[in-house]
Order: C-alpha cells, then sequence, then structure tokens
C-alpha cells in the first residue's frame, strides 16, 4: 500500500509540475502580451492544479503516517543515521509543499477576484510562480537523496 501510494504521489508531483509549468508560462505572456484573460486557460487550469496540490497534500499525509509507523519499529542505534535522513520529509519537504499549497490557493483567489486581466495573470504569474518554485526546491532537493 505504501508503494502504491508513493509512486501515486510521485506521478502526480511530475503532472503538478508540468501544469505548474503552463500556468507560470501562460501568464507571464498574458501579462507582457495582454492577452484577454480565458475563463478556460487561465482559471480552471488553475484551478485543477491547487485541487492537486490538495489531493498531494492528503497523499503525502497518508505517506507520512504510513512512513512514521514503520520508523517506530526501525529505530535502534545501528540505523540511527538512515533514521535522521529522514529528517528531509519530516521537515524541509513538508513546510515546502505546505507553502507551495498556499501560493497556489492565494494565487486562484487573486486570479478570480480581480477584474483587469493583466492583474490577473501577475497575480497567477507571481504565486504559481513561487508555488512553481517550492515544488521545483522540493523536488530537487530530494535527488540527492534518493540517487
Amino acid at each position: 500500500m505504501y508503494s502504491t501510494i508513493l509512486i501515486l504521489h510521485i506521478i502526480l508531483s511530475i503532472v503538478l509540475s508540468i501544469v505548474s509549468t503552463y500556468i507560470v508560462i501562460r501568464s507571464f505572456f498574458g501579462f507582457v502580451k495582454n492577452f484577454n484573460f480565458s475563463i478556460y486557460y487561465d482559471f480552471y487550469v488553475p484551478v485543477a492544479a491547487v485541487s492537486l496540490l490538495y489531493f498531494e497534500l492528503v497523499l503525502g499525509l497518508l505517506l507520512y503516517y504510513l512512513h512514521m509507523n514503520k520508523l517506530e519499529n526501525f529505530i535502534s542505534q545501528t540505523n540511527a543515521n538512515d533514521y535522521f535522513s529522514s529528517r528531509f520529509w519530516a521537515v524541509e519537504h513538508t513546510i515546502l509543499m505546505f507553502f507551495a499549497i498556499i501560493f497556489g490557493h492565494l494565487g486562484l483567489v487573486y486570479a478570480k477576484n480581480l477584474k483587469n486581466s493583466a492583474a490577473k495573470f501577475k497575480k497567477n504569474f507571481i504565486y504559481f510562480g513561487l508555488s512553481f518554485v517550492l515544488i521545483m526546491i522540493s523536488l530537487l532537493m530530494n535527488i540527492p537523496n534518493n540517487a
């Protein structure tokens, strides 16, 4: 069960990275070239991204719970280094992803409530850009741990 949830979490992280990249690029060009704010491309896609962020949160909490249950039986003096290396998942990854959810949700709320298309694109670019950067930092921090 743990490995299935982990694989789903990883696949959705990659999909979320691609969707976030699209949102950031679309918002940048929408702001620079004064595109009209499309309800489908510029609102529903960010709604899907924020929904994916929340689904990833649920999966991450499940993984955290299952992992911590396994660690209780795993802790011993000989395995102390492996236990402390899991600090990344317990602290850094969790904090980064909570802020990514907050920034993504703020971008969605601001884009929904503003009237001007340029202002909507600017808010989407700023907040989804921050969310994207945090997701990328978290993914790139994971590579040395598992490579």
